[in-house]
Order: C-alpha cells, then structure tokens, then sequence
C-alpha cells in the first residue's frame, strides 16, 4: 500500500476526557491523505481504550501505542519512528486543528520541496474567551540565530517537518533539564539543516489553562533556560566576544522578564517575583522593555 503523505503524531498522558475532539477535528480535515499515531506516554486513565475505539468507530488510519512514560520528546520519537509518511505533523492531544491544516500544509511543502519544516498561526483560547492570535514566526535568512537569540517562534502543533530530517538530528533530544522545551531545541537544530516555511493563516486552536501553578511555570522556565545555555555553549565554542556576551545577555534577560509575567499571572508570592525581577535587570538593565515591566511591579501590576 502506498504510504500516507501525513503521519499525525499526538503524544498523550491522562487524556481520556478530551482527546476525541482532538482526533475529531484531525478527521474533519479536508485533505485526507493521512494516518493517525497517538503514543499514549503511561497514562493512569483509560487514554489507549478511548483512542482504540474511536479509531475503530470511524475506520481511520492509524493506531495508538501504549509506552512506559518517558515524557513527551519519548513519546513524540516513538511517534515519529513509527510514522509511515515522509511527513510528520504534530499535534498535542488537547489542540484542534481548523479543516484547511493539512490541505495548506500539504500545499506550501508542494511549493517549496526543499523546505525541512512548515508552520502556521494559531489562535489561543482561555476560558471560553475570544480568542487570540499567536502569530508564528516570521522565517529569516539565518534562522538558528534568529531562535536563539530573538526566541521561540514555533508550537508544536502548528508545525509538520520532514521525517528524514528529523532522524538526521536525532528527533527530540529527552534530556530531562530540556521537558517542556524540547521542542524549542528540536526547532534550532532543525534549522540548522533546512529552511522553514511559515504559513500566514491560522490553521490551529490552543486551549491555555489560566493561572497554572507557579511550581510549574519555575520548571519550564527554567527548562528552557537549560536549553538556551546548552545552544550558547555550543555556538560560541566558549569565546563569546563582546558582542556575543551582549547577545546572550540580552536573549536572558528577556526569558526572565516572561519569567516575571508569567509568575505573577500564576498568582506567586511577590518575594518570589523579586528573584527574577533581580534577574531581569541585573542581567540586562538598558532595555526599555525591562525597565517598563520593573515600574509595572514596583507599582503591584
């Protein structure tokens, strides 16, 4: 049989509640060509039973592996190693996507078959809110410099990249320090092999969870601080120069200034929003944008 031209690839941990409307909305696409791989990451609940049911109940494509959890870069590799498609289409197990995802996707990969990775907009949807518009991107000639140091401009779900190429890199690395960023590593050494594509349109649906514990937005944080060091060390060989102490400087400071919203969103005590208020302006003092975000704390915004 001929392959798939899409493996769509959910990771799923305790997701038996809503996972359905996120395979839904993977059979309303208007491009069929596709198979389905969720890799259910040692759930406690009944996530492979409900996956396997509805897979038989609408005769889709696909298959749900069950694994022992090794969080979600091991759950996204078992998928990616499974895929039997040339392209590998992401998808978290609570996002949709909208109908015209693949059919754009399948389009811009047509266009340009050079290109390693396609990515779109996406709306984000908090508490039955209207939504807002995430914009992706944008692509530049150096892109591996323009993540590293301007930062992430990619979700996993908006985002389908060529199976070979991910192998070449070695897929997500599972590095423990790396969980949660795993995927803004897998972008930068992604774009170190090819060029990517972004898409001006919103093809996904992001449902953000208001006020997520502070403990958390400390463990991602500082995960994507891990990642961020591990790439400055591997870019600079260890002799940064002037400009590049600027540089990274900068790019840190920035990381502890959302480090500081996102805290207070997350309602944490003020004493612990200090630490990274510190961070933010010791690291980095000349940036308006830094200096603005003290004033708002210093006056209890």
């Amino acid at each position: 049989m001929r392959a798939p031209l899409f493996s769509v690839v959910i990771p799923a941990y305790n997701a038996a509640a809503f996972i359905e409307k996120t395979l839904d909305s993977v059979r309303a696409q208007t491009l069929q060509d596709y198979e389905i791989i969720v890799v259910d990451d040692g759930s406690r609940d009944d996530t492979k039973g409900v996956v396997d049911r509805w897979l038989a109940r609408h005769s889709q494509p696909g298959r749900c592996i069950r694994q022992e959890n090794k969080k979600i870069a091991g759950a996204r590799n078992t998928g990616i190693r499974a895929a039997a498609a040339d392209h590998i289409a992401l998808l978290d197990h609570d996002d949709l996507w909208y109908p015209e995802k693949l059919a754009a996707v399948a389009a811009a990969f047509r266009a340009d078959p050079d290109t390693v990775l396609v990515c779109h907009d996406m709306n984000i949807v908090q508490d039955g809110r209207r939504p807002r518009t995430a914009r992706m991107g944008p692509a530049a000639p150096r892109m591996y410099e323009r993540l590293l140091f301007e930062g992430n401009a990619l979700a996993p779900s908006t985002s389908v990249f060529r199976k070979d190429k991910a192998l070449e890199i070695g897929g997500f690395r599972e590095n423990p320090e790396f969980d949660t960023s795993e995927d803004y590593d897998f972008w930068m050494r992604l774009s170190r092999i090819g060029s990517f594509h972004f898409i001006d349109q919103v093809l996904t649906e992001y449902h953000e969870v208001e006020n997520s514990a502070s403990s958390r937005v400390e463990y991602h944080l500082g995960n994507a601080e891990a990642v961020l060091r591990d790439h400055f060390a591997s870019y600079f060989r260890g002799d940064p120069g002037i400009r590049g102490r600027f540089l990274m400087r900068r790019r840190m400071a920035t990381l502890y200034r959302a480090w500081v919203v996102a805290l207070g969103a997350a309602g944490a005590s003020r004493e612990k929003q200090r630490e990274y208020v510190r961070r933010m302006i010791v690291t980095y003092p000349f940036s308006p944008r830094n200096l603005a975000r003290l004033c708002l704390w210093l006056i209890g915004r």
